[in-house]
């Protein structure tokens, strides 16, 4: 739609007043879609509407530097708040995803200093906090923006034992497990991001998805605590790539993590079921060499 497109020439220079002009002359830009399924629309962000773009996720142009105010001319000229992307071709079995998610797992809304601001923004304009059951806490926590994730948690999103652990909150994670050691039914209640279908279901695959979140996190004490109570150190719970805890705290430069797992007993020379490879390799694949040293078999 070549309106559209002029919409998103304005929004990527900047031009408020521009923008503005579209939008008051056709407002149905603000709930049209991207109609191509092409590059940056064949994934997770298919149908993506304008106030999708303010996400830089993906980044398809750099963010002008008033990123956070055309957002809100955006929504104050009446955009979806919590409108959701579709999967494309090349992610089949994506959940869509809101602007609020988007921007919790952007990277470059965060280095560019829009994504606090933007959140604060969108919760502003009632956006849902637990869209699709928690995917912008998990997908926050999932890929990387622990900052994000502490701020949604602040603003009252809900959590469980897994996204506690990602948090590396061990007083959280305590309100999932009772005194016996036994797991309260909502321990694992939270959208599951994984490249299979199947849910954790069990006490110790749901333990085993915790300590992954709390390896990925570069939470020490929390991944401790869970060992402690009982989460094996070879997890290898419905997940991505049946990868160990010890892969994720390997790609993620977990030092502490990784010591911890191996003296817990990990094993260094397990593989994952994707890509074959051991934590060493996928340490070594995210560019952490001392930690590829550290846990060489």
């Amino acid at each position: 739609m070549a309106a559209l497109d002029a919409a998103l020439d304005e929004l990527y220079a900047g031009d408020a007043a521009a923008l503005e002009r579209l939008l008051r002359a056709n407002p149905a830009l603000l709930h049209a879609r991207v109609t191509s399924a092409e590059g940056p629309y064949c994934g997770y962000f298919h149908q993506a509407t304008l106030l999708h773009h303010v996400a830089g996720n993906p980044l398809i142009q750099p963010l002008p530097a008033t990123t956070t105010e055309l957002a809100r001319l955006i929504l104050e000229l009446g955009a979806e708040v919590d409108a959701a992307t579709q999967p494309g071709p090349a992610q089949p079995d994506d959940i869509g995803w809101s602007t609020l998610g988007l921007v919790a797992t952007s990277d470059a809304a965060r280095s560019a200093s829009h994504q606090r601001q933007l959140l604060e923004l969108l919760l502003a304009y009632s956006a849902n906090i637990d869209f699709r059951n928690g995917g912008p806490l998990v997908g926050a926590l999932y890929y990387g923006e622990a900052e994000a994730a502490r701020f949604l948690v602040e603003r009252g999103a809900r959590y469980d034992l897994v996204t506690a652990a990602g948090l590396g909150r061990i007083e959280l994670m305590a309100r999932f497990v009772r005194d016996d050691g036994t797991l309260t039914p909502d321990a694992h209640a939270l959208v599951h991001y994984s490249q299979v279908r199947d849910r954790p279901a069990s006490r110790a695959d749901i333990l085993g998805l915790a300590l992954i979140f709390a390896s990925m996190g570069g939470n020490r004490d929390a991944a401790a605590w869970l060992l402690d109570r009982g989460a094996s150190v070879q997890a290898r719970p419905p997940f991505d790539h049946a990868a160990t805890p010890l892969h994720w705290a390997a790609l993620r430069g977990h030092a502490e993590v990784a010591s911890l797992l191996l003296d817990r007993g990990a094993d260094r020379t397990v593989r994952d079921t994707s890509f074959d490879a051991t934590p060493q390799g996928w340490a070594e694949h995210a560019g952490h060499q001392a930690v590829a040293a550290l846990i060489a078999p």
